[in-house]
């Protein structure tokens, strides 16, 4: 396995600020059109009158505006969404698979004590609500930090690497 390029933090990625977040957003659920003025380096949107990126700071006559996120920004904006939905959705089933290992373990433990019906009918409820908590806690606390963090490191070697194609070097 070879080692990940050094990329500094993940913060000193300059992409998607929130505002071209926002605009990405829209455009994939809605099909919003990719047209605008954007910054030529981070692709922030820009007013008309805007010098300098308000997100990287860039100024326009160092790298002028462009018309239009470019397609490798937009996929890296889509992996981005991925990534974070899978490992989110990843530790929620996890917290489902639990929840089900539980139910399954006490089950058999009712079963082969010869508690009564209320007891299977508490393992049932017990089932539902672990199931709702467990994926609850795993997927949208555990697995959103961990998606969330995972998809940014990611995304900043994806960031260096288009970068490095877009210097030529």
């Amino acid at each position: 396995m070879t080692a990940a390029p050094n990329v500094g933090a993940v913060e000193d990625v300059p992409l998607f600020s929130a505002r071209l977040t926002e605009l990405l957003d829209t455009m994939f659920k809605s099909g919003a059109p990719n047209a605008g003025r954007f910054c030529g380096y981070c692709y922030t949107p820009l007013d008309a009158q805007r010098a300098a990126c308000p997100h990287c700071a860039r100024p326009t006559d160092e790298y002028p505006p462009v018309e239009q996120v470019p397609r490798e920004v937009l996929l890296m904006f889509r992996q981005l969404r991925r990534r974070e939905s899978l490992v989110v959705n990843g530790y929620a089933y996890a917290g489902l698979l639990l929840a089900v290992a539980i139910f399954i373990g006490s089950f058999a433990v009712i079963f082969f004590t010869g508690l009564g019906i209320w007891w299977y009918v508490a393992d049932i409820v017990a089932l539902f609500i672990l199931a709702r908590v467990l994926a609850g806690l795993l997927g949208g606390f555990w697995g959103d930090q961990v998606g969330y963090r995972y998809a940014r490191r990611k995304l900043a070697e994806d960031w260096s690497a288009y970068q490095t194609g877009r210097r030529g070097s």
